[in-house]
Formats: structure tokens, C-alpha cells, sequence
């Protein structure tokens, strides 16, 4: 037996080797004048990246060349605060450090837009939470698509005629997934490469390991190496957000374990339904100086919980395809929506008074007073809650006329998702509600103010005539006139609160509680609260006219008789094949049939026991 078995050599790279040769990449493109870009998180790599930067920009002023640097972070609205404050502050730091080298420095950052932050997103009925096993899309619409949309708005202005390159702190070792993914993509510490959009981006660290990463912020905790930060505040929140008080050895638990899940962050969204326990919030929770994120812990455990819980969900669909709209749970019910809604608003209030008691900001904020008017216009668009009714709970509690306390213990319905069923409507939402005007035009204002209001063509093969209800801005990059989107008009927004709020609220429970058709959606639009892009006239006028139509059969408002819709539809076998395959996939038709075969089978089955008994 060969007792002196050849051990693998590891090739161990001291630091301050990597440290020369990322430093030297860097200075390479700063000779070739080329604009840089940075991502950055405030994690440990991004981190690391910028001290390495700074220390290239040094040796570059040195050489009389004046390196240009823009820092673009993504902020999903709902980071966990211990990130998002971190955040803040490094880049803060990165600000002071820039000034005070004489480097030009911009930094930016990347949210979602107002529809497609978590409050108007989950709580105005436009999606669920993205749970385990499903889509994930939570991670496209709050950190991809804004960062896509900030970098195409910016980045050619930056680079001033030339191609942006984006420094990463992306590393080969970070995780097999993650080194596979770099390969296929060309990366590699010396060079630029282009990423799946075409673009530029570059990774000075790709070569690192975790302890390469770890060595240089407490080099540069240490005071050998001085840079825009101390590393303190990083060190401490990886060292916080794990079972030991090491950061080093929590990172390498955290990176040993069975996968994130995800988009993989390494600190997650304090709302994140993608992975079964958050671990990091669960041992901040641990330490007394968190204990003010308690509450964000209970709304996430709480809507965890009741994921499945069919009875939380609207079981109208939405859509029509084929003549049909699905009848199957979707999206939250207007009940959970406002439950959800109310404990949310709570958690703000109470944060906003713990922090005026110990003379702070408040660390966070889910639902600003916008998100909120935004929540309310989807509520009686959709014909989910009318008459102001998330302002009314709004101004209640923030008013202290009552507080909802998110239970330990929730009280969990049937969890078993039906087969769907189809209910046929007609063509679209006109034809089934009969109503000339079910959409965003009122009899009102048209009678009224034709002659004096000017009006705007929407559409083009079925066009609407309407006042003008989009909002434009100049671009301070290009100089041109563009639409904002979905947006609040931050003005009317202060006067609706300081003078008409609890006056319209009074107003509709005196004499319009029985309209229940999109009224309070209109009178944001009417008078300009709301502003919606002109690409989305047409769908929000098909909400209104849907809206219309739920009202007629009786399936509108805070509850449903889902027992009245599921026998007023047709099932699985009753429709044809062409509505089928417009409401389901190939696989989700199969598994169906499978399905049904089964139970067939094991009815057969019982049928032959009862004759043999």
C-alpha cells in the first residue's frame, strides 16, 4: 500500500499579486480613456472592487490621468434595512472619496417603478408574491428591468460617444453556478467582455477567492491599506447575519449551504417569499439592536403561511381569450389585500414613532403616502374596494384611531387548487358589460366641459377620445419631452391629503356607496392625482369596462361567491380544445389529463370492490 499518496497542490496567489493585477487591468483602461461604469451592492466583492479601483484611480492621477467613474446600485424599495442603510452610507463614502481625490464621480440608483413596487404590486391586486417553485419574476421586475432602463437612459450620455465598460465584482469561485455561467459568457480578469444585451462589462476580481476578498477588507479595517471606506460597517453586517460572530465564517456557512434560492442574494428582500427561511434576517432578529425589523419578519412569515390558502385568492380572471375569462384562484382577494394592506401601514407607523422616540429616520417605509393613492386607484379600477377605502384605513391608522396586529398563528383555508373552470363573457369587456359608459369616460365630464376641455386621441384601431391624462417631463440628458409612466403628481398629492381626502371619503359613504363602478379611479383621473402613459389608456379603460361587468353579475367588491361562479362556468371537459390551450400550457394540459385518467382509473377500481363486496 502506497502510503504517500500525491496530494493536490493548491496554487495559492499571494494578495498582493491579485491586488497588482487587477489595479493593472484597470489602469489599462483608464489610459484608453475608456468611461467606467461600477456596479455596486455593498457587499463584500463589490465592495473589494471599489477599494481596488480607487487604488488604480490613484496611480492614474499620478500619471496626469483624470479617471471618470459612474456607481450604479439596485434598490428593490424593500431591501432588508440593515443592506439598505449600508448601502447608503458606503456610497456616501464613495462620494466624499471621489471629491476628495479630484475624481469625477456619479452616483445613481435603480428602482422599480411605482406599479411595479411590492405595495402596488401585491397589495394593489397586480400579481402575487413570487413563492417557491414559481416564476421568480419578482427578481426581472425590481432589479433587472430598472437597472436596464437607468443604464440605456445614462450610459451613452456618460460615455460621451464612447462604449461604457461595467466593472463587476463577479468571481469564478463565488459558486459552481456562478463560475459556469462567467465561462460561458468569456469572463475573465484581464479583459473585457460582452454580456447576453451586448454590452461592455468587465470583472477585476474574477480570479479572486472568498479568503483573497475577506483579506483585503481587513487589511483595509486595519488601516494597512486606506481607502473610501473602513470596511467596519461591512464586516460587522456579515458578521451579524449568521450563527458565530466571525463575517468570514457566516459567509462561508451561508455559501455552503443547500443554495440561497432566488435571484441569490446574499441578503435578501425583508419580503422575499423565494426561499423557505430567511436565514440572514433570522439571526439579526437574534441581536436586540435589530429588534425594530421584528414586524417585516411576522408580515413575511404571515404571507409564507397563507401562501396557499385558496380562499385568500379572487378567483375572477382578468383576461379574456376565446370568449372566456378563467375561473380559478389568481391573484390575493380583496380581503387579504386590505388585510395585508393594514398591517402594512401599521409596521410604518409604528417604526415612524419608535424612530421619533429615539431621534432617527425611520428604517423603513413600505408604503409611502403615493403608494398608498396608487393601491386605492387600483382597488376601484379593478372594482376590488371603492370610496377611498385604503385612504380611509390609511388616515386611521397613521392617525391612531387604530392599529392591526399581523397574528402569530393565522387561520389557514382549503390549500388545494382546483381544477379551472371557464366562464364565457363575449369578445371583450364592452360587449359583455352593455354599458356605453363602462370605461374611463364619464357622462359628467363630457356633458359638461366638451366645449372647454381639450381632449387627446388614444389608440389607433378601436381610438378613444379623452382629456389628456399622461404626464411628460424633459429628459435632463437628451432635452426631449417624455412620458413618465404610471405616476402621482407629487402637488395634488399634498392637497389631496391637506384638504380633500377625509372630505371625499365622508362624501362617497353619504351618497355614492352605491355606485361601486370605478368612481374613485375616475376622480383620481379627473382631477389629475393619477397620470397614466398613453400606451396604457386603452387597457385602463378595459379595466373600468371589466370592472362594469363584474358588478352586473354580482362578482364585485370585498367578496365573491365563488360557489355561484364555479357553477355558473363550464369545467375542464365542458370547453373546447382552442380555450384549452389559450389559458394553459402543454405541460399544465398534460399533467390535467393525467390527472383525470388517474381519478378514472381509481374509480373504476372502486366500482370493481363495491361489485366484489
Amino acid at each position: 500500500m502506497d502510503l504517500f499518496v500525491t496530494a493536490e497542490i493548491r496554487n495559492v496567489v499571494p494578495l498582493e499579486q491579485r491586488i497588482d493585477e487587477a489595479v493593472g487591468a484597470l489602469l489599462r483602461l483608464m489610459r484608453q480613456g475608456s468611461p467606467l461604469c461600477a456596479a455596486f451592492s455593498s457587499g463584500k466583492d463589490s465592495s473589494a472592487m471599489m477599494v481596488v479601483f480607487f487604488i488604480a484611480a490613484e496611480k492614474a492621477l499620478e500619471e496626469g490621468i483624470e479617471p471618470r467613474l459612474m456607481v450604479l446600485h439596485s434598490d428593490t424599495r424593500i431591501e432588508n434595512p440593515v443592506i439598505h442603510k449600508l448601502a447608503r452610507s458606503e456610497m456616501d463614502k464613495i462620494r466624499a472619496h471621489a471629491m476628495k481625490l479630484g475624481i469625477e464621480m456619479r452616483v445613481e440608483i435603480a428602482s422599480p417603478t411605482l406599479l411595479d413596487s411590492w405595495g402596488p404590486r401585491i397589495l394593489g391586486g397586480r400579481s402575487i408574491p413570487s413563492f417557491p417553485m414559481t416564476n421568480g419574476d419578482c427578481s426581472n421586475d425590481w432589479k433587472i428591468k430598472p437597472m436596464q432602463t437607468l443604464r440605456k437612459r445614462l450610459l451613452p450620455v456618460w460615455g460621451n460617444g464612447s462604449e461604457c465598460i461595467t466593472l463587476t465584482g463577479s468571481r469564478f469561485s463565488e459558486s459552481a453556478a456562478r463560475g459556469s455561467k462567467m465561462r460561458q459568457r468569456g469572463e475573465s480578469a484581464y479583459e473585457p467582455f460582452r454580456n447576453r444585451q451586448g454590452e461592455l462589462c468587465f470583472s477585476p476580481l474574477a480570479d479572486w477567492s472568498t479568503d483573497d476578498v475577506w483579506e483585503l477588507l481587513g487589511l483595509v479595517r486595519a488601516g494597512i491599506y486606506t481607502s473610501y471606506t473602513d470596511a467596519v460597517d461591512v464586516i460587522k453586517a456579515y458578521a451579524d447575519a449568521g450563527p458565530t460572530s466571525c463575517a468570514v465564517i457566516n459567509d462561508g456557512i451561508a455559501a455552503g449551504g443547500a443554495g440561497k434560492g432566488g435571484c441569490g442574494a446574499r441578503f435578501g428582500c425583508h419580503q422575499c417569499q423565494m426561499v423557505k427561511n430567511d436565514s440572514s434576517m433570522e439571526y439579526l432578529l437574534e441581536d436586540p439592536e435589530y429588534a425594530f425589523m421584528a414586524g417585516l419578519g411576522k408580515l413575511r412569515n404571515f404571507i409564507a403561511a397563507t401562501q396557499n390558502d385558496v380562499s385568500r385568492r379572487l378567483w375572477v380572471g382578468r383576461t379574456i381569450k376565446e370568449g372566456f375569462i378563467a375561473i380559478r384562484p389568481d391573484v390575493y382577494s380583496p380581503a387579504m389585500m386590505r388585510e395585508l394592506f393594514r398591517y402594512t401601514v401599521t409596521l410604518d407607523v409604528l417604526e415612524y414613532e419608535q424612530a421619533c422616540d429615539l431621534g432617527i429616520e425611520p428604517r423603513f417605509r413600505l408604503i409611502p403616502a403615493d403608494h398608498a393613492v396608487a393601491i386605492d386607484y387600483l382597488w376601484s379600477l379593478n372594482g376590488h374596494w371603492d370610496g377611498f377605502t385604503a385612504i380611509a384605513d390609511y388616515l386611521e391608522i397613521w392617525n391612531g384611531v387604530v392599529r392591526y396586529a399581523i397574528p402569530e398563528s393565522p387561520v389557514i383555508g382549503c390549500e388545494q387548487f382546483p381544477e379551472p373552470r371557464f366562464l364565457h363573457v363575449g369578445e371583450d369587456w364592452a360587449q359583455a358589460c352593455g354599458d356605453t359608459w363602462a370605461g374611463i369616460r364619464d357622462p359628467f365630464m363630457v356633458a359638461m366641459l366638451e366645449s372647454c376641455m381639450e381632449e387627446t386621441t388614444y389608440g389607433k384601431s378601436n381610438p378613444l377620445r379623452l382629456w389628456d391624462v399622461t404626464q411628460r417631463t424633459v429628459d435632463e440628458q437628451t432635452g426631449k419631452q417624455i412620458e413618465e409612466g404610471f405616476t402621482i403628481d407629487p402637488e395634488s398629492l399634498l392637497f389631496f391629503f391637506e384638504y380633500e381626502a377625509e372630505r371625499l371619503i365622508d362624501d362617497y359613504r353619504s351618497y355614492r356607496e352605491n355606485q361601486g363602478r370605478g368612481w374613485t379611479a375616475r376622480w383620481y383621473l379627473q382631477y389629475g392625482l393619477v397620470k397614466i402613459p398613453s400606451m396604457q389608456v386603452l387597457r385602463h379603460d378595459d379595466a373600468f369596462k371589466r370592472t362594469a361587468f363584474k358588478r352586473l353579475i354580482g362578482v364585485n367588491g370585498s367578496t365573491v361567491d365563488v360557489e355561484m361562479l364555479i357553477e355558473a362556468s363550464s369545467s375542464w371537459d365542458e370547453v373546447d380544445e382552442t380555450v384549452k390551450k389559450a389559458f394553459l400550457s402543454d405541460s399544465r394540459r398534460t399533467a390535467l389529463e393525467d390527472a383525470k385518467q388517474s381519478r378514472t382509473a381509481q374509480e373504476a377500481q372502486g366500482d370493481l370492490f363495491a361489485l366484489a363486496a
